[in-house]
């Protein structure tokens, strides 16, 4: 592994999105404050980072394409739910059409699939086939989790207590890949810590980092994607490592 990239926000690290080509993948990042947010374009061939108009608040992330990012409209009030998808391209920041939206199925490259039909998520279009249209960019490989109440969690207690000598509690992210298997778990030590352990198959510790402790502690742990790691640290610094 080699370390490509490393930026300290001023502020929480709260969505990340992949989208682009193969040629030129790029990263969408989105920081909260207090009262204001931030987005972010990061090329992750050259590790350019420029900051982009916003979008409106209200919108999740939900896929990228070749020259913007997908997102769902979520519904105000106390009854959660959506209710439009929405397209911008980037890094302009511009929207590229609006649909109203209260379900989908799945995805399918870049094909919605709802119970109206298929959405061309590069036209917003309804149709009723689609083209054997080829992802420009791999989705995230996102760890499995476990909780401590689960089977698996007891039995990474067991491993982790054998082989590091640490007592981890409250949850653990996982994710296995060809020679490496990455953990995201959590110890006390006068106050919860989040680890990033790496390891290959024979337990043998590659990278250990220390992802943050207490109030620090956030949301995102981890994510993998055509074999780069993703962590951030104390909420606010991103990290990247490529040949993982």
């Amino acid at each position: 592994m080699r370390k490509i990239f490393n930026h300290r926000f001023p502020d929480t690290l709260w969505s990340l999105g992949y989208w682009g080509t193969s040629i030129t993948p790029q990263l969408w990042i989105e920081t909260r404050g207090s009262d204001l947010s931030a987005n972010f374009c990061l090329n992750l061939h050259t590790q350019e980072l420029q900051e982009i108009p916003s979008i409106p608040n209200g919108l999740q992330w939900l896929t990228g394409l070749p020259e913007g990012g997908v997102f769902l409209r979520l519904r105000k009030g106390i009854n959660p739910g959506i209710e439009g998808l929405e397209v911008y391209d980037f890094p302009s920041g511009e929207r590229r059409y609006a649909i109203q939206l209260s379900q989908w199925v799945g995805l399918e490259n870049t094909y919605l699939n709802t119970s109206k039909g298929y959405v061309d998520l590069e036209t917003g279009k309804f149709t009723k086939e689609i083209s054997k249209r080829v992802a420009e960019i791999k989705k995230p490989e996102s760890p499995l989790h476990f909780e401590e109440s689960q089977d698996e969690f007891k039995a990474f207690e067991k491993l982790f207590e054998q082989k590091f000598q640490e007592k981890i509690g409250k949850g653990m992210d996982y994710w296995e890949g060809s020679n490496k298997l990455i953990f995201s778990y959590y110890i006390y030590e006068n106050a919860w810590k989040n680890q990033l352990r790496i390891c290959d198959f024979e337990f043998n510790t590659l990278f250990l980092e220390t992802l943050a402790e207490g109030e620090l502690m956030g949301y995102h742990t981890f994510q993998c994607v055509q074999n780069t790691l993703f962590f951030i640290k104390d909420k606010r610094e991103l990290f990247i490592y490529a040949d993982l």
